[in-house]
């Protein structure tokens, strides 16, 4: 994504900018969504994250050939056990292997900070952002929230028609026969380096992708457009058939339109999101690109 340099003007793309090193604005999307409270004051050992009943206790630490073992944890309550891994915890047993913490988190090493928010119905930071995304994904999908990476957009609007994301260097990909030849039969040497091929010539066609054009690649709220420079694509989103997303990409199809149509390098666009106060960093991928193109076309509706 193309952005215009907060404190020298440049535009540039990436983190920082390329002219003066200043760090550069990214799109953040702000939502909130329903996240457990946990209370500042309190220690991870008042309440055990397996049980939410009893404390957690440090048990003594015995030696073993003159070296202090790990640390372990208890449970009051339940027995559950803890050891300490540098500055993480293992969740080491349970009574019960049957328990949701245990099959979520058994043998995993976290944080105090993270047992402390699985005790007050929290997540691990890692379960956390699947949940987030997958939060964060399905408002995309129903056309709750906007997603917009502003840039140079070399179309022209049609009436009640915005922009939604700008994305460079986008490279247009399609199917192309490629076809194979070679002789099916024996081959008599003549002289050296001379043979003489009995049989026929045998033609074999298959498909293959090739990238056909480099250029812009133009979300709006009504149409998607790709504008290099052999080719200019304009798609209504109405017309779009189906979707397949990639971690780098998207393949269309589309009415009137028999070879699927793959736009790929879409991943150099980064993402910011904030959920309530946390906050990530995403690259663009085709599942959020085609989820996004899922709620514009349901605001139509």
């Amino acid at each position: 994504m193309i952005v215009k340099c907060p404190e020298c003007g440049f535009e540039d793309e990436g983190k920082y900018c390329s002219n003066c090193g200043a760090l550069l604005p990214q799109p953040d999307i702000p939502i909130e969504q329903k996240s457990s409270k946990v209370p500042d004051e309190i220690s991870w050992l008042d309440k055990c994250p397996v049980c939410k009943l009893g404390r957690l206790s440090v048990l003594n630490k015995g030696k073993f050939f003159n070296a202090v073992s790990a640390e372990n944890i208890k449970c009051e309550n339940c027995g559950a056990i803890f050891v300490k891994k540098g500055e993480k915890y293992r969740l080491t047993k349970v009574p019960d292997t049957s328990n949701t913490i245990w099959k979520d988190y058994g043998n995993k090493e976290l944080t105090e900070r993270e047992w402390k928010n699985i005790a007050f119905e929290g997540l691990s930071d890692d379960k956390q952002k699947e949940a987030d995304m997958e939060f964060l994904l399905e408002e995309l999908r129903e056309g709750k929230i906007p997603l917009r990476i502003e840039g140079e957009a070399p179309v022209i609007l049609k009436k009640n028609e915005d922009i939604q994301i700008v994305l460079p260097n986008i490279s247009l990909v399609e199917s192309r026969a490629i076809r194979t030849g070679y002789y099916r039969g024996p081959s008599v040497r003549l002289v050296k380096g001379v043979y003489y091929r009995f049989g026929k010539s045998i033609s074999e066609s298959h498909d293959e992708l090739r990238t056909i054009d480099r250029g812009t690649l133009i979300l709006t709220n009504k149409r998607l457009i790709f504008s290099g420079s052999k080719n200019a694509i304009n798609i209504e989103l109405k017309k779009i058939v189906s979707m397949e997303p990639y971690s780098d990409g998207i393949a269309l199809n589309r009415e009137g339109k028999q070879k699927t149509q793959y736009f790929a390098d879409i991943d150099q666009a980064v993402l910011t999101f904030t959920v309530d106060d946390r906050q990530y960093t995403e690259p663009l991928s085709g599942l959020i690109l085609m989820y996004l193109i899922e709620g514009l076309t349901k605001r139509m509706e």
